[in-house]
C-alpha cells in the first residue's frame, strides 16, 4: 500500500465527513491532500480543502465541527474567514493542530467527482487545472511540484490544461506571463514535505524552463 501520507487526526475527519451526508453531498474534497492521498501519493499535505459550487453559511457548518470536537477529542476550534474561505485550525493536545477549510468555490467541475472512500474527490484533471490557474495567478512552491508529477504522469500537456483552465474559470490566460510564472519554479522554495527522499529540484527547475519555452512558441491556440 506505501508509506502513509495522511496524519491520523486527517483520516479521522475524513472518515468523519464520510459518514455526514449533509457535507458529503454539499462539498467535494479537493487540493493537495486530496491529491497525494488518492492518486500521487508524493508528498504531505497539512490541509483539508472542501468546495462547494453553491453558496452556503458556514453557521450549517459549525455543528458539525462541534460534533466532531467530541469525537476526534481536539481541544479548540480557532475560526478565519477570507472572501470565500472559511479556515478553521483544529487544535489537538500536543500542540498538533489540523487545517480544514470549507470553501465557495463557484466554477463548474470540468469532470464529475470520484466517490472515493465515502467521499466525494475531485477528479485529477479539475486538480491540475486549478494547480496550472494557481501558478497563472499566484504561485507557491509546493504548487510546481503537485503540477511536475501531474504532468509526469503523461495524461495531459500543460498547453491543453491551461486551455481548460481558460474555459473553466472564463478569465484570459497571457501566454507570456504564464510562462514567467513557471520561470519561478527555482524561487519558491517552500518546499513540501516528501515521501521520498532525494527529490532532484534542479531537474524540475529545468522541466518548467523548457515548458515556459514550449509555452511561448506555441501559445494558446484555439
Amino acid at each position: 500500500m506505501g508509506k502513509k501520507v495522511t496524519t491520523p487526526e486527517q483520516e479521522k475527519f475524513l472518515d468523519f465527513v464520510s459518514a455526514a451526508p449533509a457535507l458529503r453531498e454539499h462539498f467535494y474534497f479537493t487540493g493537495g491532500t486530496a491529491l497525494s492521498k488518492f492518486y500521487l501519493r508524493h508528498r504531505f499535505s497539512e490541509d483539508l480543502d472542501f468546495f462547494s459550487e453553491k453558496e452556503f453559511d458556514v453557521k450549517d457548518i459549525t455543528p458539525f465541527l462541534f460534533k466532531a470536537k467530541q469525537a476526534l477529542c481536539f481541544r479548540k476550534i480557532d475560526y478565519q474567514q477570507s472572501f470565500n474561505r472559511n479556515i478553521f485550525h483544529l487544535l489537538f493536545s500536543g500542540k498538533r493542530i489540523l487545517k480544514v477549510e470549507f470553501t465557495y468555490f463557484p466554477f463548474p467541475q470540468i469532470e464529475k467527482p470520484m466517490e472515493k472512500q465515502g467521499l466525494s474527490v475531485d477528479s485529477l484533471k479539475d486538480i491540475a487545472v486549478n494547480k496550472v490557474f494557481t501558478i497563472n495567478q499566484n504561485p507557491r512552491g509546493r504548487d510546481f511540484f503537485d503540477l511536475y508529477w501531474i504532468l509526469k504522469k503523461g495524461d495531459w500537456s500543460v498547453l491543453e490544461l491551461l486551455r481548460q483552465a481558460r474555459i473553466k474559470f472564463d478569465w484570459h490566460i497571457d501566454p507570456i506571463q504564464c510562462g514567467s510564472q513557471f520561470l519561478k519554479s527555482g524561487l519558491l522554495l517552500d518546499d513540501p514535505i516528501l515521501i521520498k527522499k532525494g527529490f532532484d529540484y534542479g531537474k524540475m527547475r529545468k522541466f518548467f524552463e523548457d515548458l515556459s519555452g514550449e509555452i511561448g512558441k506555441k501559445g494558446l491556440r484555439k
